[in-house]
């Protein structure tokens, strides 16, 4: 389902603009007629005796439950792409952290210690296979995973996570940081602070999408969209399209003046709708984007 689908009914301008992009599971699935994709055969999972680890990706968000049954039975941790963020709370001990935005995601999760990679859902836009082999993988989609693994949970068997200490020790002090400019981590916090608990934030891909999907702290399936596709005004048009399903949501740009974003407020408040843009410019220091660099990589989403 493209996200031009979705935005029809509020306006054909806009519609017509994002023809080709795929809309987000997370706001395409209570759209009537949603399918997850190709139907696929249950994956052997192998040996009992294996170390497995599980690659959350954007359609797991249709079947929490079934992955938090499968990850339990196999004793597996479980990464989520950025579209998946909220498939475990931030201090579930099955949680590793939110991955595929940068380069050494993968090998500084410790991917290759284990012997059987699980990939839920994954998209291909996200998380290109190449990227997270460095073990065997099996594919599932969700709704089949109540038919996979052992009958009694296996205890939880971990490794090293690097990723996650790394983008801990750039985080945690961020959230608390009161220089001026703002760190980014910090504006994040500020953000997530400032919600409900039932509201949405989405942002357009680049520098605000990055630091969301990597240091919102979530709690909630669906409470964080950072779409997969860069395009002008995209974050908006995503916004849009949740207030347009009921949700209040915050839409998080740099630019403020981007044609397309400027478009879609005016539609919003056309229609009434609780979409409200949340800038960060200036007044965040983004050359704290290079610590994430040092730590794992050059940014390789959106490219």
């Amino acid at each position: 389902m493209s996200l031009a689908e979705l935005l029809r009914p509020l306006s054909t301008d806009l519609a017509a603009q994002f023809a080709d992009v795929p809309a987000p599971v997370a706001v395409r699935a209570t759209s009537p007629g949603f399918d997850t994709g190709d139907e696929m055969d249950a994956p052997d999972l192998g040996d009992a005796t294996a170390r497995m680890v599980m690659l959350a990706g954007a359609y797991s968000v249709l079947d929490q439950p079934g992955l938090h049954a499968l990850a339990a039975r196999v004793g597996a941790p479980v990464a989520n792409t950025w579209s998946a963020k909220g498939i475990y709370a931030w201090d579930s001990p099955h949680h590793m952290g939110t991955c595929g935005l940068q380069r050494d995601d993968f090998r500084l999760l410790g991917f290759d210690q284990f012997d059987l990679i699980i990939a839920v859902g994954v998209d291909a836009i996200e998380a290109p296979v190449e990227r997270y082999a460095l073990a065997a993988v099996v594919g599932a989609m969700p709704g089949r995973l109540a038919d996979l693994g052992p009958d009694a949970a296996r205890p939880l068997l971990t490794g090293s996570n690097q990723l996650y200490e790394r983008m801990a020790a750039i985080a945690q002090p961020g959230y608390v940081d009161t220089s001026t400019p703002r760190h980014p981590a910090r504006a994040v916090m500020d953000l997530k602070q400032s919600l409900r608990p039932d509201e949405r934030v989405t942002a357009q891909p680049g520098l605000a999408g990055l630091w969301i999907a990597r240091t919102f702290p979530t709690d909630r399936m669906g409470s964080v969209i950072v779409p997969a596709v860069d395009r002008p005004g995209i974050g908006a048009a995503v916004g849009l399209v949740s207030a347009g399903q009921g949700t209040t949501t915050v839409c998080v740009v740099r630019d403020p003046a981007d044609p397309v974003t400027a478009e879609v407020m005016d539609v919003a408040r056309a229609h009434d709708l609780p979409l409200r843009l949340e800038v960060w410019g200036a007044d965040v220091d983004w050359s704290r984007t290079e610590d994430l660099i040092a730590a794992a990589g050059p940014v390789v989403a959106w490219t």
